[in-house]
This record gives structure tokens, C-alpha cells and sequence, in this order.
């Protein structure tokens, strides 16, 4: 009976893949944000939303490429959207959230420019499975 009675406890106290996703973010925000991705780019902070199942990503360009012109002409280089794409599935980590079907935004600023905007997708269920 008492064995019962723990694993029942043990079961209302797990959090939810959600609920769990969004703490996550939370704790790496807050010990390991801002971090450098690469010479160009800083993750500045990861946001979970429970109610829409969207991970953000905010990053922010640093140093030559935090630069309009330069950005265009990798854009149009490059199918940005697709890369992302590539890299996410390639990200075994994400797995359980891809098979959930959460949306993955990812949101590029300027720092010279902080309410500049470069780039804002949102990759969809659709788009990576």
C-alpha cells in the first residue's frame, strides 16, 4: 500500500514535457546567457511558451555582421530558413520537443540597433518532419 501510495505521489509531482521545457530555458537563460555561438553571433536569452509550444531563440549579431547590407547579401546567398531547418533536425536533443510538434522561433537583432530586427523564423512541425 505504501508503495502505492509513493509512486502515486512520485507521478502528480512530475512536471509536464512542457512544463519542463520552459524551466530548462529559464535555468539556461539565467546561467549561461549571453553566450557566444560564434565570432558573429551571441545567444542572449531562450524562452519556452507553454500555451503556444514555441521555443525563441534571441540572438543578436556582434561586430562586422551586425551589419543590414552584409546580412542581405548572405540572404540572398543562402536559404536561411532551410539551414535552420537542417540544423534543427540534425540537433538529437530536440527530438522529444520535434515529436511534440513544438514551434522553434529563432530571432536575430542587431547590437548596435537593439530594436532592429535582421531576421524572425519560426520553424513549424511541418517544416522539420
Amino acid at each position: 500500500m505504501m508503495t502505492v501510495m509513493v509512486a502515486i505521489v512520485l507521478v502528480s509531482c512530475q512536471e509536464s514535457l512542457e512544463e519542463r521545457a520552459a524551466r530548462e530555458a529559464k535555468e539556461m537563460t539565467e546561467s549561461k546567457c549571453p553566450m557566444p555561438v560564434d565570432n558573429n553571433t551571441i545567444l542572449d536569452s531562450v524562452v519556452f511558451d507553454i500555451p503556444t509550444l514555441t521555443q525563441t531563440q534571441y540572438f543578436r549579431f556582434i561586430g562586422e555582421s551586425d551589419d543590414s547590407s552584409r546580412l542581405e547579401e548572405i540572404s540572398g546567398a543562402y536559404d536561411l530558413k532551410e539551414l535552420l531547418i537542417r540544423e534543427l533536425k540534425g540537433q538529437t536533443s530536440y527530438k522529444t520537443l520535434m515529436n511534440r510538434g513544438v514551434n522553434f522561433r529563432y530571432v536575430y537583432r542587431s547590437t548596435r540597433q537593439r530594436d532592429k530586427i535582421y531576421f524572425d523564423f519560426t520553424l513549424t512541425k511541418e517544416d522539420y518532419q
